[in-house]
Parts: structure tokens; sequence; C-alpha cells
């Protein structure tokens, strides 16, 4: 019986540990919390057709216009990608979008490195990639056809950093 508490006690303490979870500051969503501040926008560069190409937001209380969210699009104006920054650097969710509006690529930084799952979806939706990171580090892919698994490799530690 001891035994099997023991166990028990481990399994929840490596399933608590590695859950990503780095999107977490002070037991706030970092993403969340972007997303609801009261933010001033800046356009920092344009199409020649007047479109806005890249535009980068700062907190409003912030005196030294730190940016805390980019936001990237296409010629046509659909969002090509977004996300939040800390510091300077890729910081909470990110999703990248294929000309069509749907989903490309969606993943988790912390502090400008890859963490956690990140998912690579066709034009249509479906998944076609799943990639799992540690410390900016691939350590998996799961690959699927037609949104089904197909299979999964597991990287080796050497050379397998996401550059």
């Amino acid at each position: 019986m001891n035994k099997l508490i023991s166990l028990l006690v481990i399994c929840v303490i490596l399933l608590t540990s590695c859950q990503s979870g780095n999107n977490i500051d002070n037991g706030i969503n970092y993403t969340e919390y972007i997303n609801k501040q009261e933010l001033n926008k800046s356009v920092i560069e344009s199409y020649p057709n007047g479109n806005e190409k890249a535009i980068v937001f700062y907190d409003q209380g912030d005196e030294k216009q730190t940016a805390v969210k980019e936001i990237h699009f296409f010629e046509d104006g659909t969002i090509q990608v977004e996300g939040t920054l800390k510091n300077g650097k890729r910081h909470g969710i990110w999703t990248f979008y294929h000309k069509n509006g749907k989903v490309w690529s969606k993943g988790e930084f912390n502090k400008g490195m890859s963490v956690g799952i990140f998912n690579i979806y066709d034009e249509n939706g479906q998944i076609k990639v799943k990639s799992y990171y540690k410390n900016n580090t691939k350590i998996k892919e799961d690959y699927f056809v037609k949104g089904e698994f197909y299979k999964s490799v597991d990287l080796p530690a050497k050379n397998n950093k996401k550059k």
C-alpha cells in the first residue's frame, strides 16, 4: 500500500512538472492578461498599397514603450502571425496563419524559447504535425495523415534545437 501511495505521489509530481505552464506569470496567463489590457497601437511597417504589414502594441501605462504584442499581416490585410512579447522576446501563445485565414501553426514561447506543444495544420485546418519542445529543443514529433494519427518519433537530444 505504501509503495502504491509513493508511486502515485511521484506520478503527480512528474505530470505537474511536465506541463508547459510557462505562459503563466505569477498565477496569471500572460497572453490572456495582455489581450485584456488597454494598449497603444503603433504601425511599424506598411505595404506599398498602404495596408499595415506589422504593428506592435504597448501597455498604456509603460513610459518606456515596451512592446507587449505584435501582429504581422499578409498584403491583403489578413493576419499572418500574432503573439505576445515580454522584454522584447516572444512570450506566451503565438499563432501563425495560412493566407486563407486558417491557423498554420500555434505554439507557446517562454522568454523567446519554444516550449510545450506546437501544432502545424494544413490549409484545411487538419493537424499535420505536433512537435514537443523543452527549453527550445524539439524532443518529439507526432505525424498525422488527413488529421489522423500516423506515427510518433522521439528525437535525439543532439542537433535538434529550433533555429
